[in-house]
């Protein structure tokens, strides 16, 4: 089994957004590793050196060491996506090696694959190359995506006649167009039907 550090994930995909290729700022997020046992005394950390340093020598109360932990987000900008994507101890180092690097663009994909489409971190992570989206509603990213590929085959007196909820309506009952909120954002994923 490879190591996240040791990995090499490529994410490349088109946004149908101003390009806009930073990466996201790196804000502190604050977490809380929780022991299982009762009889010990968790503790919080914002950097996975922090928190490998005060786990391994963390003891409960008969000077045992604690080796299983719940990892709970306290404070930060991602608490939406640390729990699409289902982080835990054992994928920790995943958020700290590789997800808080992502773009913003790539985290809403990420987002997206995990939440709404339900695959797990590994698969959701080798996919962002495949996730097309569009800010906006269903409607406006239907209504434009009409308009760019089919006004210019529909005659001038029919146009006044075009129905952009109905095909917009359509288009997510067939699975084309999938809308979903992230981060107090509506998104419109274009090619839900070929993920």
């Amino acid at each position: 089994m490879k190591s996240a550090k040791t990995e090499q994930i490529k994410i490349k995909f088109r946004l149908n957004q101003p390009k806009n290729d930073t990466k996201a700022e790196n804000t502190m997020s604050t977490f809380f590793a929780q022991p299982y046992s009762l009889d010990a005394v968790g503790f919080y950390f914002d950097t996975l050196e922090a928190y490998t340093e005060k786990s391994e020598c963390l003891l409960d109360t008969f000077g045992n060491l604690v080796e299983e932990f719940e990892i709970q987000f306290i404070d930060g900008d991602d608490c939406e996506l640390f729990s699409a994507c289902g982080m835990n101890q054992g994928n920790l180092a995943t958020w700290f090696e590789t997800i808080v690097d992502l773009s913003d663009q790539e985290k809403t994909a990420l987002f997206y694959l995990s939440s709404v489409l339900g695959y797990s971190l590994e698969n959701a992570l080798n996919k962002l190359e495949d996730v097309n989206l569009s800010g906006g509603n269903l409607k406006d990213v239907a209504e434009t995506l009409f308009d760019e590929f089919y006004l210019n085959d529909v005659p001038e007196s029919v146009r006044a006649y075009i129905d952009y909820e109905k095909y917009a309506r359509d288009c997510e009952l067939g699975g084309d167009l999938c809308e979903f909120d992230f981060n107090g954002t509506t998104w419109t994923c274009t090619n839900a039907s070929s993920l």
